[in-house]
């Protein structure tokens, strides 16, 4: 699903590169811990696997793709039809409601929408049976979502992360403000869903306490020749 190859990265202005990962494969379906301290380079290797950030060195390949040799135009459009994000702030619109906001999965990507529509008929509809699987009650669900708790809004994220059936789930500390017991179930509820729709899961995350529930644990620091 994920391979990593003699990968290089330096920021700008920065004498010594912040990464360097000779080789890392993550399996179809598999469940990955990937943890690090603050500075690690650990938000500097998503923007690199969802292509946000164009590869200098080596080569990062999703689902056989190499993201290298791909435009940022086209590198956008790989990411919106095959990878969902889960952001550790969570980045849903106060405005919208948790339907809208999850809905927002699929704007940008036609496969999304044919996937959501061929499941449900609708993308509303998937929307709706991925908030409600997750834990949303359907009173929620037409409100703002600044009225949501800590943890609703968690719930809604990850819906929208799993619109469309996106192949990969990366999720970027995105427990950070629950409690331990809130954590498990959310991880729990997640991995449900992954299963559902056969999608691989990179969770990213300095709690050390949370890597049991997974396939595989990553230290970043034991990887990256860059930290050693």
């Amino acid at each position: 699903m994920i391979e990593i190859s003699d990968l290089i990265y330096t920021w700008q202005n920065h004498a010594h590169p912040t990464l360097q990962i000779k080789h890392l494969q993550v399996n179809d379906g598999e469940k990955v811990f990937l943890h690090g301290p603050s500075g690690s380079g650990k938000s500097t290797l998503l923007g690199l696997l969802t292509g946000t950030t164009p590869i200098q060195h080596g080569s990062v390949s999703v689902l056989g793709q190499s993201l290298a040799k791909l435009s940022g135009t086209k590198r956008d459009r790989f990411r919106a039809d095959h990878i969902g994000t889960i952001f550790q702030n969570f980045n849903l619109l106060p405005y919208l409601s948790p339907l809208e906001n999850v809905t927002l999965g699929c704007e940008f990507s036609p496969r999304r929408t044919k996937r959501a529509c061929d499941e449900r008929g609708q993308v509303v509809a998937q929307a709706h049976y991925l908030l409600n699987a997750l834990g949303l009650d359907d009173n929620l669900l037409s409100r703002s979502v600044s009225e949501l708790s800590i943890g609703q809004q968690q719930r809604v994220a990850a819906a929208r992360a799993f619109i469309g059936q996106p192949e990969v789930i990366i999720a970027d500390e995105p427990t950070s403000a629950l409690d331990a017991d809130t954590r498990e179930a959310f991880i729990a509820t997640l991995f449900g869903q992954a299963e559902k729709y056969q999608a691989t899961v990179i969770f990213v995350s300095h709690d050390n306490s949370l890597s049991h529930l997974f396939d595989r644990k990553i230290s970043l620091p034991s990887i990256n020749e860059a930290s050693q």
